[in-house]
């Protein structure tokens, strides 16, 4: 279960739920997980995809969901309904966003997009997506009601644009050494900072960002984004991968992992105090599962499966499967 294939929103953590397992004084654990070694616990409490006959399917405790495409990732809440990227392994065809809703019924929401790049408001309300041009240089932003896909504006094209996070009425882009926020109604740009963000929080009013070229020494900064001359947090080793949705925790690692995923991922509060470290061969996803409890996608040197960790004790979350090097 990758974290692109589960709901996000349901990170949330609470310190101090995790202060009274690690005092101030402990030291935070470093644990190592080998899938193999690991108990099984229950299976994944939280919507996510599994495997079906045709494809990737739905699941949400006890029901089980067949969605169009083959391939799929869930998006996010959005009322009652939950909305699911999907295409086929093309990735050409059945690109689409539909929303699941309470019943079952999969309904179309935006058609011929890609849907690895969608991404949703934390109330649920708002859709943003790009588009790509002229050999993938030119990028075109959209945002649109998360109920029925009517668009609510665009921006671009631009060249080499990422999109960040999005509201009801904004998004956070960055591109070329410019962080800014775009009004989609009214079309109107507002700069933010003069340096390329890798992530923003809207609604935990938080942007994280390099100083310069990370592979030149650039050092990573979370700071307000309101106000990004107040300072939570620098390093000039880790770069921050995830925000808790409560905006008191964060997972990190090192600046200049490429590729294959992390081999080591901290948790740490907004300071960058460290409350654990886990460690595998590489880790190709993470989540939350309740306040206090994690879900990383562990690939070991022999099994790979999701395991589930709060602290240092952790257990196989599904059932551990031959590790494989893609």
């Amino acid at each position: 279960m990758r974290h692109s294939r589960t709901a996000g929103f349901v990170l949330a953590a609470i310190t101090t739920a995790l202060t009274l397992v690690a005092p101030a004084h402990a030291a935070a654990p470093t644990v190592e997980l080998q899938p193999q070694r690991l108990t099984r616990g229950a299976d994944v409490a939280v919507p996510h995809l599994e495997d079906g006959p045709w494809g990737d399917v739905f699941v949400d405790g006890e029901r089980s969901v067949e969605l169009p495409g083959r391939i799929a990732r869930v998006i996010g809440r959005s009322g009652d309904a939950w909305l699911v990227g999907t295409n086929n392994v093309d990735v050409k065809r059945n690109r689409r966003v539909v929303r699941v809703e309470a019943d079952g019924t999969v309904v179309d929401v935006l058609r011929n997009i890609d849907p690895s790049t969608v991404i949703l408001s934390a109330d649920g309300s708002t859709l943003a997506w790009q588009g790509f041009s002229g050999g993938g240089r030119k990028v075109t932003t959209y945002a649109a009601s998360a109920a029925d896909g009517a668009v609510l504006g665009s921006k671009g094209p631009g060249r080499y644009v990422t999109l960040l996070d999005v509201d009801a009425d904004r998004a956070v882009l960055s591109r070329d050494g410019r962080t800014f926020e775009w009004r989609i109604r009214t079309g109107r740009t507002r700069t933010i900072v003069e340096k390329s963000a890798g992530l923003a929080s809207i609604e935990h009013d938080l942007l994280s960002f390099s100083t310069k070229d990370p592979y030149l020494g650039g050092c990573t900064k979370l700071v307000r984004l309101s106000a990004p001359r107040m300072k939570h947090w620098t390093s000039c080793r880790d770069r921050v991968a995830a925000v808790s949705p409560d905006g008191t925790q964060m997972l990190t690692f090192h600046k200049l992992t490429d590729g294959l995923g992390p081999g080591d991922i901290h948790l740490r509060t907004l300071d960058g105090t460290r409350l654990a470290t886990y460690r595998t061969n590489w880790f190709s996803g993470w989540d939350w599962e309740s306040p206090d409890t994690l879900l990383l996608d562990v690939n070991g040197t022999r099994k790979s499966s999701t395991v589930r960790c709060t602290l240092d004790a952790c257990e196989n979350a599904t059932d551990p499967v031959k590790a494989s090097t893609p």
